[in-house]
């Protein structure tokens, strides 16, 4: 799958998305360059259709990006009930659970937002679709910072391998800091005995941890760009595996 062709299906997941708004919603604005296609996507509508809409961005750049727009922008502390909140996601397995925290790790916003929301919407390209989660990306979790070396103790117990999120600058590994202050660790698992829920709960006792990648058993409907055309998967539906091993 060429990048051109990626970019192509995550514009048409995002114009496909931001034409289900509808006047007077509150919408919830996730994170990540999917998600900021949508922003860009509904925003044009809100000009050209003169649709009032009110935003309530998941991070500082979307929030910033919206603001840019000439969109609303309120928060959940002005509107604890969204009507629809619209994201991306890393994976997306068969039954619709998700990886999410890529990039600058704002999945912590990102899943109060979507659990604030009557609707949560994953919206990607058809390279995401997996058969199980964890396939290509670490699973992150945001840990406090005086607690990042007991996390991974802990976790390396529970068989994982921990790695500190950091960016090189001016030659130097600088670790990644939340907008909440926090780290993020990258956690690999070579094998995994239970299911996910049972790791993400072992994961979440660990004391210090905040909140972890895996979005399990929240997502209302996910729409896959394919090629020209944008397949709709509702809660309760699977994928089918045809479509994941799709090139």
């Amino acid at each position: 799958m060429t990048l051109e062709v990626k970019i192509r299906e995550k514009q048409l997941v995002a114009k496909y998305a931001s034409s289900l708004i509808r006047d007077g919603e509150v919408v919830g604005l996730g994170s990540g360059t999917t998600a900021a296609m949508f922003v860009r996507e509904l925003a044009k509508r809100i000009k050209n259709e003169g649709l009032k809409v009110i935003a309530v961005p998941s991070s500082i750049p979307i929030k910033l990006l919206a603001l840019s727009l000439n969109m609303q922008v309120a928060s959940l502390d002005e509107y604890p009930v969204v009507d629809v909140d619209v994201d991306g996601a890393d994976e997306v397995d068969r039954r619709l659970n998700l990886l999410k925290g890529g990039s600058y790790g704002v999945f912590t916003n990102e899943k109060i937002l979507a659990s604030s929301s009557k609707k949560f919407f994953i919206i990607v390209d058809h390279s995401k679709l997996v058969k199980r989660l964890h396939t290509k990306f670490p699973i992150p979790i945001e840990v406090l910072r005086e607690a990042r070396e007991l996390v991974f103790r802990k976790i390396s117990k529970l068989g994982g391998e921990a790695k500190l999120r950091a960016y090189r600058i001016n030659g130097e590994e600088v670790p990644l800091v939340t907008e909440r202050g926090n780290f993020i660790v990258e956690v690999w698992f070579r094998s995994i005995d239970g299911s996910f829920k049972e790791l993400d709960q072992e994961l979440k006792e660990i004391p210090g941890v905040v909140e972890t990648g895996l979005f399990l058993d929240m997502v209302d409907t996910v729409y896959v760009g394919v090629g020209e055309k944008v397949e709709v998967f509702n809660r309760g539906e699977e994928i089918p595996e045809q479509l994941i091993e799709m090139k």
